[in-house]
């Protein structure tokens, strides 16, 4: 076993726990543990409104960079809690929408290795990476195995309350902040204790591009802490909201594997999962020499584990029903940046981003519990 390895998310205190704190509040099962202090909330305030807005990339830390002590945001932070692992949108976006482990949903990353049909897939994109047209053998697999309700679905397929979502990553996404909180503004004139979840791109889309020192992510940021105090003063007495990311940001030097001596190892010569945590397919017969190569080449930056420690550690968290396709989709190994790491490794189909995350780093993992309330 890899000894050097310790755990890092406590997935009592995550996205996924959120979540079914709100599921909890609008009388649904959930199969994970709540977060006690929301639950409290929630009892005492009785809210008809709970709103849950997403905005994508904005890790606690980078709050902590960007605005000072003052500022609406910073004072209104509940407390930090984890994402989930990785910290990435495809697999923290679905634990907050169901209340679901990556390890129950599926979603373990941006790509991910499908065993029935032998491709490395882009699951938002339903594409094979490398390739630009969409893969109709996936298209089935996903419906069977990756589409589960949200909870805005069972909100509303149970019918006592009401659920609505607005702004839906990877349809229909609205890139105005402005257009989703007048959105959000809308559904509230609606009689009747509701949900409403909001997702709003940035500032992920400007990291990636500029890093999270950019004067860009720091205009971004501010007009977000701006526009969201300005619209707390909207809000009546019957209302809670909730602010919360998916991952946070660091700039991420990459590595390519293109000249490393792993790939004679490879089945293919495609990563997948994350660029911060990739995972690999080795030829059977080549497992030690991969070990052996791997950590003398990667092994300042990158923790290797293998599939049967991966599942060990609950990398991707506890479930209660374990997903159908997880043991194949982790791969044979995975790597894990360290928590004194920043780097990345790609291969050669890799799109290019100057920040990046889905590693280790407090800098990934930590994200801010935001908590707005007029009623005191």
């Amino acid at each position: 076993m890899n000894e050097s390895f310790k755990t890092k998310i406590n997935y009592n205190e995550s996205l996924t726990n959120l979540a079914c704190s709100i599921k909890k509040y609008f009388e649904l099962d959930y199969n994970h543990q709540t977060l006690n202090y929301v639950d409290d909330i929630l009892d005492e305030k009785k809210p008809d409104n709970v709103i849950l807005l997403l905005c994508d990339g904005l890790g606690s830390r980078i709050l902590n960079q960007i605005l000072d002590k003052n500022s609406f945001l910073i004072k209104n932070r509940r407390k930090e809690i984890y994402s989930v692992f990785p910290p990435t949108t495809a697999s923290s976006l679905n634990s907050i929408k169901t209340g679901l482990n990556p390890s129950e949903h599926g979603w373990i990353g941006w790509t991910s290795y499908i065993q029935l049909i032998d491709k490395i897939i882009l699951l938002y994109k339903d594409k094979e990476k490398g390739k630009s047209e969409i893969d109709e053998d996936f298209i089935n697999i996903k419906k069977k195995y990756f589409e589960h309700k949200s909870i805005t679905d069972l909100i509303n397929d149970k019918g006592k309350f009401k659920s609505y979502e607005i702004s839906c990553y990877p349809y229909n996404v609205d890139k105005d902040i402005d257009s989703v909180l007048n959105k959000i503004l809308e559904k509230l004139k609606i009689e009747g204790k509701k949900y409403i979840f909001a997702y709003y791109p940035e500032p992920d889309d400007i990291l990636h591009e500029f890093g999270v020192k950019s004067e860009n992510a720091k205009i971004e940021i501010e007009k977000i802490n701006k526009k969201i105090e300005e619209f707390s003063k909207k809000l009546d007495k019957k209302t809670i909201m909730f602010i919360v990311s998916d991952h946070g940001h660091l700039i991420s030097p990459r590595i390519s594997i293109k000249n490393s001596k792993i790939q004679q190892f490879m089945k293919v010569d495609k990563m997948f999962i994350e660029n911060r945590s990739p995972s690999f397919l080795i030829k059977e017969d080549k497992i030690e020499e991969f070990k052996k190569v791997f950590n003398e080449e990667f092994g300042n930056d990158f923790y290797l584990l293998s599939k049967e420690e991966v599942l060990k550690y609950n990398i991707f968290g506890e479930y209660n029903k374990k997903h159908e396709l997880l043991n194949s989709s982790i791969g044979d190994f995975l790597a894990i940046s360290k928590d004194t790491s920043d780097k990345s490794l790609v291969d050669d189909y890799d799109s290019y981003n100057f920040s990046s995350h889905g590693g280790y780093s407090d800098d990934e993992l930590f994200i801010p519990l935001i908590i707005i309330s007029n009623n005191n």
